[in-house]
């Protein structure tokens, strides 16, 4: 069995980074702690396709993502009608804003709209702002 360690910290302020909130979607669920521990674990999230027929593909396997909800993220109507990566950022998006402490009131939506806007790709600039400026 590998061996985990911790990597080394880095001490030039100029690489530093500032982590306020965490949240994530995964193989794993929606929790950072148990997606940390499934990975110190070496636990893998890879499984057989069932999405769809992957027969037809040469690769059979991929890490997919089971029983996520968008309740209490997204309302209803959007939560059907969204494509699920947009479902996936909006609510890894939302957890992280929650575990920083800037959920609800405390958010200001044009300073935060920009830094959850760099974080997604494959989306136009002026539907993807439109939309978190709804869900924010």
């Amino acid at each position: 069995m590998a061996t985990v360690s911790t990597p080394k910290r880095e001490t030039d302020p100029k690489k530093r980074v500032v982590i306020t909130g965490m949240g994530l979607v995964s193989v794993f669920g929606n929790d950072v702690d148990i997606f940390y521990e499934k990975l110190l674990e070496g636990t893998s999230g890879i499984s057989l396709i069932d999405r769809f027929d992957a027969s037809k593909f040469p690769t059979k396997f991929a890490g997919q993502i089971r029983g996520f909800s968008g309740e209490g993220y997204i309302d209803g109507k959007n939560d059907r009608r969204l494509d699920d990566s947009l479902r996936y950022a909006l609510v890894s998006g939302k957890r992280a804003l929650e575990n920083a402490g800037l959920g609800g009131d405390n958010l200001n939506k044009v300073r935060s709209c920009a830094n959850i806007f760099s974080r997604c790709a494959g989306y136009s600039t002026s539907s993807l702002q439109n939309i978190l400026l709804d869900f924010a």
